[in-house]
């Protein structure tokens, strides 16, 4: 005889505080948010700039049938300098509907909302669907995953990646199986080809596994799916690293676009200038890097670069101290900030003008980064500590990350669902607390 599911039962089981039309609801709001944004701030016709332009470029002229091509003076070149991730949804976009970058902004949109519902679902795993479902709503209306949400850029797709990773890890240390290792490592292979940052992340994942996985296979069960997850990360990466070989005739796993990122935030004009120190510029348009580039291919000119960077890091050892602080500073702001990343709205629209009176990313941060830091420290002092500490050595990890590079909000953009992650939990715990409070206080009066 066919039983009819407990309603209760499958309630339990949801990350989204218990109700199925949750996480809809988040993803619904959190679209119309940040498309919102996004015409409010770039206008009816928007133009990519920067970074953007890059990626819109590779992603059009993959959509013709091109390549994974950039332009250049003779015509489309075969490129690794950006990922392929995020060119690659995007030019199935473009082959719907053509060439139209709103298009584009609205696909990011649309991506950065599956953020609130994955972020609820790993909360909910490591805390409960209470702590799930603030994080969840905390995340649609984050500044930092709003705004860059409105540009074509790898910092919103990698968030659902890293997210699902992280979710898919969580999942196999919970209960071990040879499918639940290699979904993990495939998870993460999916996560370094939308940003290269993310290469290394297995390395920690494997250790912060390390113990647990011990205890319930033994020795030889965690070295088997410890290897499965290294074969899931490898089957999603190598064909990328072989298209590369192939075309660039060099070894290049995911990019080439590494030597030049160090290069751009480690050389004498961003050191000597205060209000540069700390962050990054374009070496590859400024003298007198520029004409050294030229003629070079990718590989050789990410060689060059790197080679460049680290002799004026060797040349300033002593100032390595200072640099380290100054992007710390950068990475952890609490103010927005314009330059290079984009500025947070068009001057005089709507948005310029409130943006004048009023910084969104400072009024969040004051009331989030304190709840944050109390949920790590009740994390901390909890009994899963262990398990529930996994975002937060991410962040470390991103953080660490900046140090050799440059800081910026956009580098710290893919760990801000895991620092809403833990507000959620501080938030969650500050609620318990008064409640506990508040019914103590009522049972003394009642007994007066």
């Amino acid at each position: 005889m066919i039983q009819r599911a407990d309603p209760a039962r499958i309630r339990h089981r949801l990350p989204y505080g218990g109700h199925p039309g949750r996480g809809l609801a988040m993803v619904l709001v959190a679209f119309a948010l940040r498309a919102g944004y996004a015409l409010l701030a770039h206008g009816g016709h928007p133009v990519p700039a920067s970074d953007s332009a890059e990626y819109d470029t590779v992603a059009w002229n993959l959509a013709r049938g091109l390549g994974f091509a950039l332009d250049g003076r003779s015509g489309p070149y075969p490129t690794a300098f950006v990922p392929p991730v995020v060119p690659a949804l995007t030019a199935l976009l473009y082959r719907g509907v053509g060439h139209r970058y709103d298009a584009a902004l609205l696909l990011q949109c649309g991506i950065g909302a599956l953020v609130p519902p994955l972020l609820a679902g790993f909360a909910g795993m490591l805390y409960g669907r209470a702590v799930g479902a603030l994080a969840g709503w905390l995340a649609v209306f984050a500044p930092l995953l709003v705004f860059f949400s409105g540009y074509l850029l790898t910092e919103t797709t990698f968030c659902v990646t890293l997210l699902v990773a992280l979710i898919a890890s969580a999942a196999w240390v919970r209960t071990p199986t040879a499918r639940r290792a290699l979904a993990a490592g495939v998870a993460w292979g999916a996560a370094a080809l939308t940003r290269p940052s993310a290469l290394p992340l297995p390395l920690l994942v494997a250790a912060w596994a390390w113990v647990p996985l011990g205890l319930s296979l033994g020795a030889g069960g965690r070295a088997r799916q410890l290897g499965l997850m290294v074969v899931g990360l490898a089957l999603v990466i190598a064909p990328w690293t072989l298209r590369n070989a192939s075309t660039l005739h060099a070894f290049v796993p995911v990019t080439t676009g590494a030597g030049r990122a160090l290069l751009d935030s480690n050389n004498p004009v961003v050191w000597n200038d205060p209000a540069q120190r700390g962050g990054a510029i374009g070496t590859y348009a400024l003298e007198p890097w520029a004409s050294r580039f030229r003629g070079l291919s990718e590989p050789a000119a990410d060689t060059y670069a790197r080679g460049e960077a680290l002799a004026f890091l060797r040349a300033h050892v002593r100032e390595w101290p200072a640099m380290a602080g100054a992007k710390l500073a950068r990475f952890w702001r609490v103010r927005s900030e314009g330059g290079g990343t984009g500025s947070w709205a068009r001057a005089g629209s709507p948005l310029g003008r409130l943006r004048a009176i009023v910084d969104p990313l400072l009024l969040w941060s004051i009331v989030a980064l304190p709840l944050a830091l109390w949920g790590l420290v009740r994390t901390w002092r909890g009994a899963r500590r262990w398990f529930q500490l996994l975002p937060a050595l991410v962040i470390v990890a991103f953080t660490l990350f900046a140090l050799p590079f440059w800081g910026a909000l956009r580098m710290r953009v893919p760990v801000e669902p895991l620092v809403v992650l833990f507000a959620a939990a501080g938030l969650d715990d500050v609620r318990r607390r008064w409640r506990s409070r508040a019914r103590g206080l009522k049972l003394v009066a009642q007994r007066r």
